[in-house]
């Protein structure tokens, strides 16, 4: 499998071509062109693509990472009720909104895993949509074949990791401004990024790299660290011997942050996929939802017709009641039924159950469990109205809650509610929880199959 990684930088496009096998791992080749303005115009962009075709060869260009320059980013770690990565990187928006100086609508966000011993905590990297927007579409019209957007930070996680997995230490770069991070068993735990004039200020540089290490008055160092390019004297009492990051092979030139973002596509159990969707991609991802079979309302009919039919059983059995019960059942049968003229409505009725049941069963949804895991959501619901319910619906034995609610701790709190109701046979996930720009509420959706609670969906 081929990889093309490629770095943006405020003077120079650079590209690295990477070949990656079961047997074996190596640079193709690398490349790089001086940029015309800032990050690179679309006629910069252009040169790139006819210096990676020389390496690539004929035909169309590997799928392409794009590494955005930290100057395009934002750095936070937000703290969340839930500790599996999945479920973090949907609620992690909420504690976004507000806490950013760009606007709500314009966040492009991801969440990297958590290290060891740091459960709940997670390095969310966000960045301003129209501009990864404007540089995706910029480099798709040069014949770039982008598989993803990601950020220098995780570049240079890639790139540590190839070389010493599970790195704990610090890292610094000044490859494009100045980034430095703190890494724990070869997960992200913290990092800081500097503008390169600040460079002219060493105290604050010195005291950015001591609160990013934690460290106490005597500033103990970390045991190891690792430098992409020159570290700053200022910084030499607190990183005595670092340890130059070198390329493999013989590609000494070529730029180790584009040869850590081709390598990205490799390390998705460390990075956890980490990537900054577009709203391309993200159109997509709704389109795939919006295309699977949605049996909500016959899941309800269904569900109350079964109950009518459980409780004809129970209360139509005396002889005595037999006129005031033909009357209910009429009624109930039109209601229904409508358009449909009631007969004999004990028999009509009875069909039109036996009928939607076969309906539900053939699209996944079971009558009698679809009654009583009714009664469940309803009782599990808090009693405050911090979250209300919007859908349910039924898809091949599984159960799906969406709606909103007041915080994602409210959501939690429900998921929780949730869990004690159904018992341990049954799984119950928060697939989706997403903060709202307008009233500050949050959307869920909670997922509810058979399994073992607590294992991420």
């Amino acid at each position: 499998m081929k990889s093309l990684g490629i770095s943006i930088a405020r003077d120079s496009l650079s590209a690295v071509l990477w070949e990656q096998t079961l047997s074996s791992s190596r640079m193709e080749g690398a490349c790089a062109v001086a940029c015309a303005e800032p990050y690179g115009s679309p006629a910069d962009v252009a040169r790139l693509a006819e210096e990676v075709r020389k390496i690539a060869g004929g035909g169309s260009l590997p799928a392409a990472v794009l590494s955005l320059p930290p100057a395009w980013t934002f750095l936070r770690r937000v703290s969340l009720p839930v500790t599996d990565l999945s479920r973090a990187k949907k609620m992690h928006i909420g504690d976004l909104e507000g806490n950013l100086p760009i606007e709500d609508e314009e966040i492009l966000s991801d969440v990297l895993p958590s290290p060891p011993g740091e459960k709940g905590t997670f390095l969310a990297i966000a960045a301003r949509r129209s501009s990864v927007e404007k540089v995706v579409e910029t480099f798709t019209a040069a014949g770039f074949r982008l598989d993803r957007a990601i950020t220098d930070h995780v570049s240079l996680l890639c790139a540590v990791l190839s070389l010493k997995r599970g790195f704990t230490g610090l890292v610094c770069s000044d490859r494009n401004d100045i980034v430095a991070l703190r890494l724990s068993g070869g997960a992200l735990a913290s990092a800081r990024q500097f503008p390169e004039a600040i460079t002219e200020d060493p105290d604050e540089l010195e005291n950015g790299i001591r609160d990013l290490l934690g460290d106490d008055a005597q500033g103990d160092s970390p045991q190891a660290s690792i430098v992409f390019g020159s570290l700053s004297s200022s910084l030499a009492a607190i990183v005595p011997h670092p340890d130059p990051f070198a390329l493999p092979g013989a590609e000494g030139d070529a730029s180790p942050l584009a040869y850590g973002a081709a390598l990205s596509p490799f390390c998705g159990r460390e990075t956890g996929g980490f990537s900054l969707r577009t709203s391309a991609e993200a159109e997509t991802e709704r389109g795939r939802r919006q295309s699977r079979v949605r049996i909500a309302a016959v899941a309800a009919a269904v569900a109350i017709l079964a109950a009518s039919g459980s409780l004809g059983i129970a209360r139509w059995a005396g002889a005595k009641k037999v006129s005031r019960i033909r009357a209910e059942i009429r009624k109930e049968f039109t209601e229904a039924v409508p358009g449909v003229k009631a007969v004999q409505e004990t028999a009509q009725i009875q069909a039109k159950v036996r009928s939607l049941s076969r309906q539900g069963k053939e699209l996944g949804a079971d009558v009698p469990e679809a009654t009583s895991l009714l009664g469940l959501v309803s009782g599990a619901l808090p009693k405050d109205g911090t979250v209300t319910v919007r859908e349910l619906s039924i898809d091949s034995g599984r159960l799906k809650i969406a709606g909103d609610a007041g915080s994602a701790t409210n959501v939690e709190t429900f998921r929780t509610a949730l869990v004690t109701a159904f018992g341990p046979e049954r799984n119950v996930v928060v697939q989706e929880s997403e903060g709202s720009a307008k009233g500050g509420n949050v959307r869920y959706t909670i997922l509810i199959e058979t399994g073992t609670n607590g294992r991420a969906s």
